[in-house]
């Protein structure tokens, strides 16, 4: 669990070393694969609560034309 902001910096940069060194051709089980999905869990957990996603307005989706 991400206590704080400077717990997320510090995940968020450990994220970009070992995205890196692990690609779409790493074994699942390999320690570095398993570590960046652990850690990417961890920090979506905390943005989904620090960061939230909010709903668009309508006037904004309309201005895009979607």
């Amino acid at each position: 669990m991400i206590k704080n902001e400077k717990q997320y910096d510090a995940t968020c940069a450990r994220i970009e070393e070992l995205l890196k060194v692990v690609g779409n051709e790493t074994p699942t089980d390999d320690i570095n694969f398993i570590e960046l999905d652990l850690l990417s869990d961890l920090v979506a957990d905390y943005e989904e609560v620090h960061y939230p996603v909010k709903e668009p307005e309508l006037s904004d989706v309309i201005k895009l034309g979607l």
